[in-house]
Formats: C-alpha cells, structure tokens, sequence
C-alpha cells in the first residue's frame, strides 16, 4: 500500500515558509512553470508548490499537480482577509467550502480533513473559526466591500486562488481542504497596491514601490502595519503546520 502524498498550494513565498520548516528530507523542483518542494511529513510525502497570487495561476499550478499525480489531498493554505467581524490577524479559518466570487460555484472541502484539522488547531494557541471562504478575483480593499462580501456570500473570510484548486481536485476526485490564516481585519482600509507585487511570484517590484510611495507618502505607515498582520498570520501557520504535518 502507498503512503499517502499531500499536495499543498500557496501562492507567495513567505506563505510557502511555514510548511516549508516542518518538511524533511526536502528537494527543491518545478512543476511546470511553478517552484515546488517535496518531502517528508509523519504520514507520507507531502508536494509544495508556490503558486502566485489569482485564480489563473492556481488553476494552472494544480493542472501541473494533477499531472504528476496521484494525490490523496489537495490543501490550498496562505493568508485571508477576514470578512467576519470577530477575526484578527493571526486567527485561523478553516474552510467548509470555498465559493468562486467570479462564477458562483461552492466547492465542499473534505470533511474529514476539515475535522482533523479542527481537532489540531484545537490544541493551539489561536483562535479558529469553521465557515465557507469566498475566493476572489480581486482584492477587497476597503472596510465596505468587505462587509458586502460577508453579508452577500456568509463566507467567513475572503483570499484569491482556493477555488480554482478545489476545482481541480473535484475534477480529479481528490479530497480538497483549505487552511487560511487572517492577514487584515474586515474594518481594515487599504489603499490601493498598483503594481508593485508580481502576481506570479509575489515579489515586491522596487521601482513600482517607490513610485506608490511617492504619489501616497502615507502609504509607509499603512504597510508597517501591515507587516506586523504578516507575521501574526505566519506564525499561526507555522504552528499549525508543525502539529498538522507530524500529528500522530
């Protein structure tokens, strides 16, 4: 009998960090296009692949996965905004489905993967909420579209590449979870980004960052803070990867 093998999609690099710590016996790879990593967790092999930030580019890096296959388990994790009132940087959102903004289709995550990823961040120190998650195709920058967004869809928070993933892995009949930690809160304004992150990569572009800067000088204090959400939402992934990848 086979070892189970575990596919895990994050979009930028700081995202793949967590599970990237509490993997051994790591090799570096590509998976067509996208960066990937393979290597060891409790219970079998576990496939990292970096997949940039949007639906498009998931889409693609799962249809890459799909044909290096088989898996047992498609997990799409990263950060979230929150849509919910009651969650803060740092908390974690466990998906019961993933709803695509863009064509209206609900995606039912698996559920005894949900469960045993709710009995793991169960054991730590955060806050965990169970609830549909809404995959956008755009950022939800102010504290109202955010609002509408709960309100119209009940999702619990909001990210940009789970569906297209979940859509893969129901096409190919694979148990699908998603494992979001909160970046911003739902009363959170934030300015327009321009082009200064690469969607494929997630890489800050220098120049586009010093243009923003100069044309919204208060933007800097906008994006201290939000470092600071970075980290609380790392964190809260690093643990819950280091108990979910090596649990019992």
């Amino acid at each position: 009998m086979t070892s189970p093998r575990v596919a895990i999609f994050a979009a930028l690099r700081w995202e793949c960090r967590p599970v990237l710590r509490h993997l051994r016996e790591v090799r570096r790879d590509r998976l067509g296009h996208f960066p990937a990593w393979a290597g060891r967790a409790r219970h079998g092999e576990a496939v990292l692949v970096q997949t940039g930030i949007g639906e498009t580019h998931a889409g693609a890096a799962a249809d890459a996965v799909s044909a290096a296959g088989p898996f047992s388990l498609f997990l799409s994790t990263g950060c979230a905004g929150a849509l919910s009132p009651d969650l803060g940087p740092g908390d974690l959102a466990l998906a019961t489905a993933v709803v695509s903004s863009a064509s209206g289709t609900c995606i039912a995550t698996d559920d005894p993967t949900t469960d045993r990823a709710r009995s793991v961040a169960a054991r730590l120190p955060m806050r965990t909420v169970c609830g549909p998650i809404l995959c956008s195709p755009r950022v939800l920058h102010s504290a109202a579209a955010k609002r509408d967004a709960g309100a119209r869809t009940g999702a619990v928070a909001v990210e940009m590449e789970g569906a297209a993933i979940g859509a893969r892995a129901d096409q190919d009949h694979v148990p699908f979870a998603a494992v979001r930690a909160i970046l911003d809160t739902a009363d959170t304004d934030l300015h327009q980004s321009g082009d200064f992150i690469d969607p494929a990569t997630g890489r800050v572009r220098p120049f586009e960052l010093a243009r923003h800067l100069a044309h919204h000088p208060g933007a800097i204090t906008e994006l201290l803070v939000l470092r600071r959400m970075l980290r609380a939402a790392e964190q809260s992934l690093d643990q819950f990867f280091a108990a979910f990848l090596w649990e019992q």
